[in-house]
């Protein structure tokens, strides 16, 4: 056998060292590029890109295949022979203290190791170099790390209070086969409790219970049930669908023509979550004309993928039958048509991002103009990006990473990392400060003189806004007139609601409407 026809497999962690093990292999090769094909598999990459890895290169070539664990078990490449196991993966992990999820490099355990190994030779004799010494192969755990024991337990709090109620999530969870540390679920049950769908003995409230049918994150899951109260579901279910499975075609060699695309779609909107709405909606609509030429070129165009714009659809369609079977819409083709009074507000841009900030509240960011270096220098033309646990970065991935053409100080996100030193936000909206003010479920604090007043969140320092007293008293009273017309809304089958309360219902939302319409420069200290 031709020693070129024994393809390599090379498990790295993540796409970082895959590039820069390509890029060293075509420094090293120099002149002699031509008789190795360097093809890398990572989950990012569009699996029509990573067909090539399967048939075998043309005589006198040797294939070279850069991996992430994707390939242990999901893949098999015939023509391997060769497997160099570096001994490490990228594995999520939850910051109880910043409570941000981040990708570690961890070691893997000893059944990756095994499966690994296993990849070489599946079709003949092959061999596999382990980059670790035994000592270390002798401490790896036997198996990876269980997910219940090192991402968010939300949602799964949620689940145990649908099968057993009278229970608490530490006294349900304590049974499992893997129980999560208590302090993890602790923080789990205290977020569930932040966010209204927890009461203070750990019963699901009203809010709870309509979104619990909603099989996604609670606060995915919280804006879903609110757009069904503000008229405007179409756009929430695709944010949160694309939220869930990324409609672009990101394929890390061509991120510049995906940010290049993301910012076209957003038209000035300062939200990346809008800019995945208009993608997928001139999508759908080429599919109705049925032109394969058009439909082809829209994707080459906004760098979007076919099979994640279909997964979203399907997404789309069973949020519809969850949002129908929690008797908040009258039929299931009501989330999606423009016509229905369900998506009476739809085209509301101002008012569909306060929705689903009041879903991912406090997932809330304050822009500020001005920071201080580590090493103590003041520099004017920088930014802060602050939350309520603490600082973040703005993603080059998000359209709103150049701070000087923000037209609002707020950002909304679903999302915040943790990677190399700093937690970045890679998915955000710019939101009306009156819609921070006016749709979030926290408490407000009113300062006032008689003459001029400030109105504030309780829970943070992140949005204060000043104006004359009468006009902060008007603010507070509709915030609560709003607050009263989301609960009422829970307590009735959507169709059921009367006539008296519909009609309030649409006066509240129109002026709600008309205020988001305002500049939001105006607003806030």
């Amino acid at each position: 056998m031709l020693l070129t026809s024994r393809g390599i497999l090379c498990f790295l962690p993540g796409w970082q060292e895959i590039k820069g093990v390509q890029q060293r292999l075509l420094e090293i090769l120099g002149s002699h590029n031509s008789r190795y094909l360097i093809l890398p598999v990572h989950s990012n990459i569009p699996m029509m890109d990573q067909q090539s890895i399967f048939p075998r290169p043309p005589a006198g070539v040797r294939k070279i295949v850069l991996a992430t664990n994707i390939a242990e078990t999901s893949i098999t490449i015939n023509d391997i022979v060769h497997v160099v196991d570096s001994g490490t993966h990228k594995e999520e992990r939850y910051d109880l203290k910043t409570k941000v999820s981040c990708l570690e490099t961890v070691w893997v355990s000893k059944s990756n190791v095994i499966q690994r190994r296993g990849r070489a030779g599946r079709c003949q004799s092959g061999f596999a170099y382990h980059l670790f010494p035994r000592s270390r192969l002798d401490r790896m755990p036997t198996y990876q790390v269980p997910e219940i024991l090192r991402t968010p337990l939300e949602n799964l709090v949620v689940q145990t209070k649908i099968h057993q109620p009278e229970k608490t999530a530490v006294e349900f969870l304590s049974k499992a086969l893997d129980s999560p540390d208590i302090k993890a679920v602790d923080e789990a049950v205290i977020l569930l409790q932040e966010i209204g769908v927890l009461d203070h003995r750990e019963a699901l409230t009203t809010l709870g219970k309509r979104l619990a049918q909603i099989s996604t994150d609670p606060r995915l899951a919280k804006a879903i049930v609110l757009a069904s109260i503000y008229r405007c579901i179409q756009p929430l279910l695709l944010i949160v669908s694309c939220l869930t499975r990324d409609p672009f075609s990101s394929s890390l060699q061509n991120r510049t023509e995906v940010d290049k695309a993301k910012a076209v779609l957003s038209r000035e909107s300062g939200s990346d979550h809008l800019a995945f709405v208009r993608a997928v909606a001139g999508w759908e609509d080429i599919l109705r004309r049925r032109d394969s030429r058009a439909r082809d070129d829209y994707l080459q165009d906004y760098s979007l993928y076919a099979p994640s714009l279909r997964f979203i659809n399907g997404l789309v369609k069973q949020f519809s039958e969850n949002l129908y079977e929690a008797y908040l819409v009258p039929t299931p083709s009501d989330c999606v048509l423009p016509s229905s009074v369900c998506n009476q507000y739809s085209e509301e841009e101002e008012l569909v991002k306060g929705v689903l900030m009041a879903g991912l509240y406090p997932n809330l960011i304050q822009v500020r103009q001005g920071k201080v270096t580590r090493q103590g220098k003041f520099k004017p033309n920088s930014y802060t990006y602050r939350t309520k646990a603490g600082t973040v970065l703005l993603h080059k991935s998000t359209i709103n990473r150049e701070s000087s053409k923000l037209y609002s100080r707020w950002l909304t996100y679903f999302m915040a990392v943790k990677s190399n030193g700093g937690v970045f936000v890679r998915d955000s909206s710019q939101v009306h400060p009156l819609a921070v003010l006016l749709m979030t479920d926290t408490d407000v604090y009113v300062r006032d003189d008689g003459w001029r007043a400030t109105i504030s969140l309780v829970d943070s320092d992140l949005l204060v806004l000043e104006g004359d007293s009468y006009t902060i008293r008007l603010l507070r009273d509709f915030r609560v007139a709003l607050s009263r017309m989301v609960e009422t809304c829970l307590c009735y089958e959507m169709a059921a609601i009367p006539g008296d309360l519909h009609h309030q219902h649409s006066q509240l939302l129109d002026i709600l409407v008309d205020l988001l319409k305002g500049p939001s420069a105006n607003f806030g200290t």
